[in-house]
């Protein structure tokens, strides 16, 4: 019987696979890269960062995380559909959801909302296809505030595949992951 609830109970015990660590001054361009980014969020530059940020071939997407029990870990869930989740974008679609936002009819942006994106826990390696691509993975904290009252804090990680084009650093793909189980937001309308 104890096994039983040690097994059910059991954390991942599995050790990370250790890769190769970035060179410090490739790790480096990799936080800034990412520190900047996050300002030309918050500063509302949209417009800039799709066009100088982001590769024509981005994935950009937030998949729903399923809450389950330990002991049902790797049993199917009956209905489930793997792919949902709050966004899943391309080039195209983030550049029609820029395009929107620019219009000042976006409700939910006007009086303009007080956003602020904090980063943290940054890491990155090589991928693993030896393309030259890192994989970054950063913990985020968004900070959210509308008019008078209305506020919100949204916790979680992202992982960014990122690529050199003419010298600098672009993503081709992020997949964020929110720490809340149902989006508590009204909305959730600003990139990360």
């Amino acid at each position: 019987m104890s096994a039983v609830i040690a097994k059910v109970n059991a954390v991942n015990s599995e050790p990370p696979v250790e890769r190769e660590q970035l060179p410090a001054e490739v790790m480096y361009e990799v936080e800034r890269h990412l520190i900047r980014e996050a300002r030309l969020l918050d500063e509302e530059r949209l417009r800039y960062w799709y066009e100088n940020y982001l590769t024509e071939d981005i994935h950009y997407s937030m998949p729903v995380e399923v809450s389950r029990y330990r002991r049902e870990k790797g049993t199917p869930l009956p209905g489930s559909n793997p792919g949902a989740g709050a966004f899943n974008d391309n080039y195209e679609f983030l550049g029609m959801r820029i395009t929107r936002l620019e219009t000042g009819l976006v409700w939910m942006e006007d009086p303009r909302n007080a956003i602020r994106r904090f980063l943290t826990n940054i890491d990155a390696e090589y991928a693993e296809d030896g393309s030259g691509e890192v994989i970054a993975y950063s913990n985020f904290m968004v900070y959210r505030n509308r008019r008078q009252r209305d506020q919100n804090i949204t916790y979680g990680n992202k992982v960014d595949r990122l690529r050199k084009v003419d010298g600098k650093w672009r993503c081709c793909q992020r997949t964020i992951h929110m720490d809340q189980r149902v989006i508590l937001d009204k909305n959730v309308y600003f990139f990360l």
